[in-house]
């Protein structure tokens, strides 16, 4: 079922549509940004909703009078564009999948999320921050599955191989081993789909040529604007 519902989904077209192609896309769950460790030859599975359909139907999933399957409830991190939450449903739908948005605000969303485990589906909005090992293993470590515990393992992923593959990646001090291990991650769990990678989104900042110091450490425009001035 991952697999045709990674097949309904043509992130290059959300990136067009929801992002205005201002989004890195990448498939790799370690994403482009931290080029050491990212794989640029992890590729999408190719967007094929007509094969999507005929697994369906195979699986005798048939469509209903009114021509949906079965119903999934899609929640989505209120740090995502809703949007993103209406250009999955739409995708599923055209393969008769109704996918139920439910918009919440940040908090409800995060007893949603990993306290209730209420979803089917959920977009979730996490960094890989500065190394796999601290962004994104909490992601895919069967041991990160805590309920009540935020942006951790979501989607109760197991797979034992990825567990050693990950727990060998933080303790390795050997840059081109560590390298290799990572790639072997990133391979299974594209493999195995716990997850879809849509990629980064855009962080734009609009300001006046006038405006100086408004970003002026990593905090971004969540830092503060303690040295923020404007030019006569």
């Amino acid at each position: 079922m991952r697999r045709v519902i990674s097949q309904a989904i043509d992130v290059n077209a959300l990136n067009r549509v929801v992002w205005y192609g201002y989004g890195t896309v990448s498939a790799a769950a370690i994403g482009v940004a931290n080029s050491r460790y990212h794989d640029p030859d992890i590729h999408y599975f190719p967007y094929d909703p007509a094969q999507a359909n005929a697994t369906l139907d195979s699986l005798g999933l048939k469509r209903g009078p009114d021509g949906k399957r079965f119903a999934l409830r899609l929640l989505y991190n209120p740090f995502q564009d809703a949007r993103a939450a209406d250009f999955v449903r739409q995708s599923l739908a055209r393969i008769g999948i109704d996918a139920q948005v439910q918009s919440y605000d940040f908090g409800a969303y995060v007893v949603k999320a990993y306290t209730d485990r209420a979803f089917d589906i959920t977009l979730e909005a996490l960094s890989n921050v500065f190394d796999p090992t601290v962004g994104v293993q909490r992601v895919f470590w069967s041991k990160n599955f805590k309920i009540g515990l935020p942006f951790s393992n979501a989607a109760h992923y197991s797979n034992p191989e990825v567990d050693r593959l990950l727990e060998a990646a933080s303790v390795e001090t050997d840059e081109n081993r560590r390298r290799q291990l990572f790639r072997q991650f990133l391979q299974i769990v594209h493999d195995d789909i716990p997850s879809i990678e849509f990629g980064a989104n855009p962080n734009i900042t609009i300001a006046s040529t006038k405006l100086k110091n408004y970003a002026s450490t990593g905090e971004g425009l969540r830092g503060n604007f303690a040295d923020l001035y404007i030019l006569p």
